[in-house]
């Protein structure tokens, strides 16, 4: 007999009212595959994506979504070896090019059928909640910064968008890395929080034009390093902001793709553009490491009941939230 499970279901695109929670089958992990049994799963503006549909990725429907994943093993499918029912783990979404969320049922549920080979190890006493932001957001932003960026002590780093995830994620980082942190925000209340968490100057500009400030704040030299993820609404004041000789990365657009891009800027200051895609595995090993020395903690705007999938939605969307939402099964005790 089959067994079942919780899950948010998504029949159709939609608003947050596409996903509901209902009883499905519980996956069986395949040849290569293990059960993981989630303790967190956390929320991304890519489960956003999913949820609306993006113009030529076709779902298959019905879907489960959810990317960032941290729990425990549940069973172990054939010709798996090398890893022990129970032990805790943290789930590389990204495997055989395709996302977990996307291209697979994801995290948004009680269990979760991965490839054993995107497995990580985590301590026994883990704190999932807080490893489960660590792919999109922190692995983002880790390989943003020190693989694609080459991020030095002493130099100067603006993050556009810093109260999001991926965004607190580069203060964070930034700051551990010895850089001189301006962080761009939108409003005060959100600017007295990322200087708790290591921002050393910042920028409020609600409607988006915040480079006039960092030209100031530079001596009207510019930043050696700018981090832009949102794309055609910040563009233009990101180019602005970079000093001669140094670096623009991208990592991402959620404002929009197609952007104004005034070439003479390129020239004229002999600046780089460096896009950077997601992470890698190594990237996380490194973010593991690190938090296992206690040298930061991701920031948790909030933690929602499964059951409650929908506000959590809402509230990513809302752009409120100052670092990243988590999702837990109910029942579950994810601390």
């Amino acid at each position: 007999m089959a067994r079942n499970m919780k899950a948010a279901v998504m029949r159709q695109h939609g608003g947050p009212e596409a996903l509901t929670v209902e009883e499905v089958a519980r996956p069986v992990p395949g040849a290569g595959e293990v059960l993981v049994k989630v303790a967190a799963c956390s929320l991304s503006r890519l489960d956003i994506f999913i949820r609306d549909g993006m113009p030529g990725r076709v779902i298959p429907m019905p879907h489960v979504g959810g990317c960032d994943v941290a729990g425990w093993i549940e069973e172990i499918g054939p010709e798996v070896s090398g890893v022990e029912i129970g032990a805790p783990v943290l789930i590389d979404p990204f495997w055989n090019g395709e996302m977990l969320g996307e291209a697979y049922w994801g995290g948004f549920a009680e269990y979760v059928a991965v490839s054993a080979q995107g497995l990580l190890p985590l301590p026994q006493a883990a704190r999932f909640v807080e490893y489960s932001c660590l792919p999109t957001a922190y692995g983002t932003a880790y390989r943003m910064l020190h693989t694609r960026g080459r991020l030095q002590a002493g130099e100067s780093l603006v993050v556009v968008g810093a109260s999001g995830g991926v965004g607190v994620a580069c203060v964070q980082l930034g700051a551990r890395a010895g850089a001189h942190v301006i962080a761009c925000t939108s409003s005060e209340d959100k600017a007295a929080r990322l200087r708790t968490i290591g921002a050393d100057e910042c920028v409020v500009a609600p409607d988006g034009q915040f480079g006039k400030q960092v030209w100031n704040l530079t001596g009207k030299q510019g930043a050696d390093v700018v981090v832009d993820f949102t794309g055609s609404a910040t563009w233009t004041q990101s180019l602005r902001s970079v000093k001669h000789g140094g670096r623009l990365l991208c990592c991402g657009a959620t404002t929009g793709f197609e952007a104004h891009t005034d070439l003479r800027y390129l020239w004229t200051r002999e600046m780089d553009i460096r896009g950077s895609d997601g992470w890698k595995t190594e990237d996380l090993r490194e973010l593991l490491g690190i938090m296992a020395g206690h040298e930061f903690d991701p920031v948790i705007h909030a933690v929602f009941p499964l059951s409650r999938i929908q506000d959590a939605m809402r509230e990513l969307e809302g752009r409120t939230c100052f670092g990243k939402i988590v999702v837990v099964p109910d029942g579950v005790q994810a601390a």
